[in-house]
């Protein structure tokens, strides 16, 4: 009888160990699972533990903004059948079917009609009662801003109501409550305060209506969550401040044009941090942030009518500082992506306060700095692709200028200031690139880089005696550098561009430089750039280490 196979009998243990517990398991009785009995709800405003302050609009706010097929239907039915009536009565009062108290009378009763509807819906159908609200109010503001309503009254009459209803609106608001008639009420009353005023209201009442209106509606709006009407009232208040810039005249309208201007900015500078950045309205109006230190300078320069280069350049540097030292301030209490775009805003007064100053190399040689000091910004930052996007704004602008500017100066020799200035553009580019870290922004950039530095260099030498030639061999030579470091360095790419370079220079000689280099000195040239090129054909086995390899392997 043959023996058993050891490998076989020790499978087979295996085998049976397995079985034998899995045969155990499957006897062990399991706990029963005890079932957690569900957390008692919260007392009335009371938040529960561990829910986070900022989260989530309820349904009802969420719905409030939401589009679907039920928002169209209602909000299209609401404005055919004011643009219906609109209609009706222009037809009647154009007939003389009506007078002039009727239809004043029935254009309010139809408004407060709306109104009435929408305040009864409210409890059962909550955004037809938004959509109705606010074409009552509409509706009101149109009436009191009519050419009817002026005539049979005044034009003081008028103002007083769009602000009456204006107040009425945001009351409407917080009742119903619904952000889109805060939206019509803030935004109506100030289209309608325009169109009574012919687009020139007076300044006293304006400024006061533009102040109460702002901070109401962001008041509001903290309090119920609206992000949109908060961004509105920025907008607005943003606005509103360079139109008072503009027509302040006295000293003292002056005075409350910058008040009413500073206080826009402290609030631009702190609301846009408060809540969850859940809302795409909030995400706006932390974008919007970005254009506090740029609105500064123009509110300031309308305000005081700077008509001096000196003046409207230190109003930019001061803007761009005020608002930096602030965003750094703010840094621990205020959101990255609201820091973000307070810097981008001083960034961009910045660049407006260096054009105005200085002279157009000084000025781009600013801004290519600028750029690279926003790369290294964004790396502070964490890699932050708004301020690279910023940054190479900046740094493509320098280099169009170093381009433009370089062409027009090989055909025009200008001064030393002007190619120092182009040169110093080209480094500051080329720090930028460097500190960027990503290989292939940086190998783009390169050739970018040396494209304008052999423009730079040609518009440099080329007035020189003989200039062309000098060109030719200061192309070779960076052409050679290039293609000797790639050898060295065992980088084939970096080979191929200083060949690139080489070729280009070939054909400059045999383009260019036939036609515009004394015969003599174009002989010379073409034997020094051919006996060079051979030189370097000579040598390029050996500091690659073909040339040792290929020893080897003769010798074996």
């Amino acid at each position: 009888m043959d023996a058993s196979d050891p490998r076989i009998d020790a499978l087979e243990s295996r085998v049976a160990r397995l079985e034998a517990e899995l045969e155990k398991r499957a006897g062990t009785p399991r706990l029963p699972v005890l079932e957690q009995p569900p957390p008692p709800p919260p007392a009335p405003g009371i938040k529960p533990v561990g829910m986070p302050a900022t989260g989530p609009l309820p349904e009802r706010e969420r719905r409030d903004l939401n589009l679907d097929s039920e928002t169209v239907l209602k909000w299209g039915g609401v404005t055919l059948v004011v643009l219906a009536v609109g209609f009706a009565v222009s037809t009647a009062i154009s007939r003389g079917w009506i007078g002039p108290e009727l239809q004043l009378a029935g254009a309010v009763a139809l408004s407060l009609a709306l109104i009435g509807a929408g305040l009864h819906l409210r409890p059962v159908r909550l955004p037809w009662a938004h959509a109705l609200c606010s074409g009552g109010v509409a509706a009101l503001f149109t009436t009191a801003a009519s050419d009817l309503f002026i005539d049979q009254l005044s034009t003081d009459t008028a103002f007083i109501a769009t602000a009456v209803v204006g107040v009425g609106g945001f009351v409407l608001a917080r009742t119903v409550p619904s952000q889109w008639v805060a939206l019509v009420a803030l935004s109506g009353g100030v289209i309608a305060w325009l169109v009574i005023g012919e687009a020139e209201p007076p300044f006293a009442a304006t400024a006061a209506l533009l102040a109460a209106a702002v901070a109401v509606a962001i008041g509001s709006a903290l309090d119920r969550e609206w992000f949109g009407l908060r961004l509105l009232a920025h907008g607005i208040g943003l606005g509103g401040s360079v139109w008072l810039a503009a027509v302040a005249d006295t000293g003292g309208e002056q005075v409350w044009t910058l008040a009413i201007a500073g206080a826009i900015a402290i609030s631009l500078l702190w609301v846009p941090s408060l809540g969850g950045l859940h809302s795409l309205w909030q995400q706006l109006e932390v974008q919007l942030s970005a254009v506090v230190a740029p609105w500064a300078f123009m509110v300031v320069g309308a305000t005081f009518e700077l008509d001096t280069e000196s003046a409207i350049g230190s109003t930019g540097l001061a803007s761009a500082a005020g608002i930096a030292v602030a965003a750094f301030g703010l840094r621990k209490h205020i959101r990255s992506p609201h820091f973000v775009s307070l810097l981008l805003g001083a960034s961009v007064s910045l660049t407006i306060g260096l054009a105005v100053l200085l002279s157009a190399e000084a000025a781009f040689v600013a801004v290519a700095v600028q750029g690279a000091g926003l790369v290294v910004l964004s790396k502070e930052l964490g890699g932050s692709v708004r301020v690279l996007i910023n940054a190479a704004v900046l740094l493509v602008a320098a280099a169009f200028f170093v381009l433009v500017d370089g062409v027009a100066a090989w055909s025009d020799d200008t001064a030393i200031g002007p190619d120092i200035a182009r040169l110093a553009v080209i480094v500051a580019i080329g720090v930028a690139l460097w500190l960027t870290r990503q290989r292939q922004v940086q190998q783009a950039g390169a050739l970018v880089l040396l494209g304008l530095f052999l423009l730079w260099l040609g518009s440099v030498l080329v007035h020189l005696p003989e200039g062309q030639a000098a060109v030719s061999v200061s192309w070779a030579i960076v052409g050679t550098a290039i293609l000797v470091a790639g050898a060295v360095r065992k980088v084939p790419d970096l080979g191929t561009v200083g060949l690139a370079v080489l070729g280009l220079t070939v054909a400059k000689l045999l383009v260019v430089d036939m036609q515009e280099v004394d015969t003599l000195w174009r002989a010379g040239l073409f034997l020094v750039v051919g006996l060079g090129l051979m030189r370097l054909g000579f040598l390029l086995p050996r500091l690659t280490g073909a040339a040792d390899e290929e020893e080897t392997y003769s010798s074996v």
